[in-house]
């Protein structure tokens, strides 16, 4: 028999949802769930590379062997036991231990090794195999003959979008391992890492190099250029995550990570100075083509304004390659978001030139050496890989910062070409 004071009080209790009154109650539930739910999240999540393997040291094996059959080298099980000392030392002394790990045999073989260095099994409560963290596909074989063609490809694909035949982009592995983090850190009480009566201090992940740069990549909401700047770990190297149960988040603890720094990252960019000027012949074609297109008013000629827009864009960025030098931002991870407008710590990281991928980090920070700010006009991020247009609009320009300079030099013979030209915007001559 229904109880009519109870029936009663339910409804008042709904009314006051539907009218907003238990609005701060509401929210104070939802705040506290969430507490509760980072409260039960493991202080530390470690992501490691697996050892050296057999594809590491002879890539012709990808030819004939599947890349999820490759093995360790015995220099890759030396490489795993040494890294199990030095997880034996993050691992809690008596609290639980998830770890989740790649199906491919040297992510396997890996694990294994750890334990033999002395990770400790003995509080491993769970082994969670998962294929979404496996290595990237780039095909069953991957035909050494492919190898040119596919290079030339991404360039003009871009690499995390590029997929190589009967294979995955980096962007199919992105979506998958998102997945693999709803997983973990499932809301419901269901997720790996959030069921209510098993509490984990540890999870460990072993698994591949650029699957672990595309979880970072999720979990840190990085773009895909800072994506792109980021190298693999090393063999066995390994990042440590810390969780901030205060912001709801984790982060990378640098002192607990092998080797001790951020994911080292460098990106390269072309510099332009307001101190270089174009080859004049470069600046009076660009004014013919200015004048050709600003004659082109009838809607017949469509195409033939086209032709001219795209040339003129070309002319525009090799004007802007001829006024710039080329640069690489070295620690890149390092700088705070929005990266590409934090001009003194981009300027602190520059190393002369491009090309520098065979240096060593150490060799790197060496090599800094910053230009003189007053004579940086702007950063080119981007090079060949986006119109001079394109560029313009990521800048917050209007029109083009060659147009007002090329005509006035054409009008102004009396001008010196090696005088500092005008900026297009003045009051902002900082704006990189």
């Amino acid at each position: 028999m229904v109880d009519p004071q109870k029936t009663e009080r339910l409804l008042e209790l709904l009314s006051k949802l539907d009218s907003g009154d238990l609005d701060q109650a509401v929210l104070g539930i939802q705040s506290r769930s969430r507490d509760l739910l980072w409260e039960q999240l493991p202080e530390r999540i470690v992501l490691l590379r697996h050892g050296q393997s057999e594809g590491n040291v002879d890539p012709m094996l990808y030819t004939s062997k599947g890349d999820s059959r490759l093995e360790l080298t015995k220099r890759g099980i030396r490489q795993a036991k040494e890294a199990g000392k030095r997880l034996k030392a993050l691992a809690p002394k008596s609290g639980k231990i998830i770890v989740c790990t790649s199906p491919f045999e040297r992510t396997t073989q890996t694990l294994l090794a750890l334990y033999a260095g002395g990770f400790t099994q003995e509080n491993v409560e769970c082994v969670h195999v998962d294929p979404q963290i496996r290595e990237q596909e780039f095909g069953n074989f991957q035909d050494p003959g492919l190898t040119s063609k596919v290079r030339a490809e991404e360039q003009r694909v871009g690499r995390f979008y590029y997929r190589r035949p009967n294979a995955e982009s980096s962007a199919d592995v992105f979506d998958r391992v998102t997945q693999f983090w709803d997983k973990l850190f499932e809301d419901n009480g269901k997720g790996l890492l959030t069921e209510p009566n098993t509490k984990y201090e540890l999870c460990v992940m072993v698994t591949h190099g650029l699957t672990i740069r595309l979880m970072l990549m999720c979990l840190f909401k990085w773009s895909v250029e800072t994506f792109a700047s980021v190298w693999n770990l090393g063999n066995c190297e390994h990042v440590t995550l810390k969780k901030n149960v205060k912001e709801h988040r984790y982060e990378i603890c640098v002192e607990e990570s092998y080797p001790q720094r951020l994911p080292w990252a460098t990106r390269e960019a072309w510099i332009v100075f307001n101190t270089k000027i174009a080859p004049q012949e470069m600046l009076e074609r660009l004014a013919a083509l200015q004048e050709a297109r600003e004659a082109l008013c009838d809607e017949g000629v469509r195409e033939e304004a086209l032709r001219l827009d795209k040339a003129m864009d070309s002319l525009e960025n090799k004007i802007l390659r001829a006024r710039a030098e080329p640069y690489t931002v070295i620690d890149y991870l390092a700088i705070p978001q929005p990266r590409t407008m934090q001009t003194e710590e981009v300027l602190s990281r520059l190393v002369p030139g491009h090309g520098h991928g065979h240096k060593t980090p150490e060799e790197m920070h060496r090599l800094v050496a910053a230009p003189d700010e007053s004579q940086i006009e702007f950063i080119d991020w981007w090079g060949d890989n986006l119109s001079y247009q394109g560029k313009m609009l990521r800048q917050n320009r209007v029109g083009t910062i060659h147009s007002t300079r090329s005509l006035s030099q054409s009008r102004n013979p009396s001008r010196s070409h090696t005088e500092p030209p005008d900026l297009e915007d003045p009051e902002d001559p900082e704006d990189l």
